[in-house]
């Protein structure tokens, strides 16, 4: 049985079916860890499948300064990690989206409510401004309320993707309205 390094050394010369066997070694370990790290059967799966992923894309990164075994436990932990502060923004998210669409106590002056329209008429005109792959994104999910994987299948587009030109598009429209209400 070869050792890690030698298997790392074999998959970089081109044999590439031997990831599978790299995959079979680890795959136990590398699930434990993700399952003790999100408590939850289907994350840790998620987890695993992004941390075999990562493996492949930086296998020649793999310098062996520390053992293999190491090194995937460090990419298993920072992924797990990532992930874990993923679910938690997006449960803080969801739950000032709720906050935010509950009635306001109190009524607004006529003051207040005209300030208030015409906050809402300039992101509109801010929205308008954006990129369309930014609007499409914006729109699908406030206005069609759809999740990131949704978003990602219906444009044929990453989910990483999604969640950057989300966030570019809030950026976009915060940076011009200077403290506004989204």
């Amino acid at each position: 049985m070869e050792s890690d390094e030698q298997l790392v050394e074999n998959i970089l010369k081109g044999e590439r079916q031997k990831f599978r066997e790299l995959i079979l070694r680890y795959q136990s370990r590398v699930f434990a860890v993700a399952l003790k790290v999100s408590n939850n059967h289907k994350d840790a799966e998620d987890i695993s499948q992004e941390v075999f992923l990562q493996l492949y894309r930086s296998l020649g990164n793999f310098n062996g300064e520390s053992s293999f075994s190491t090194w995937i436990y460090r990419i298993t932990m920072n992924k797990a990690i990532d992930f874990k502060r993923k679910q938690d923004k997006l449960k803080e998210h969801e739950l000032e989206e709720i906050d935010s669409t509950l009635p306001e106590e109190k009524i607004l002056s006529p003051e207040a409510a005209l300030l208030k329209n015409l906050d809402k008429e300039l992101i509109h005109s801010y929205i308008i401004e954006l990129p369309q792959s930014y609007r499409d994104v914006l729109k699908l999910y406030y206005f069609e309320e759809l999740t990131y994987s949704e978003i990602a299948l219906k444009l044929n587009i990453a989910v990483k993707t999604v969640e950057s030109r989300l966030y570019r598009a809030k950026r976009i429209i915060k940076d011009k309205h200077k403290g506004g209400i989204i």
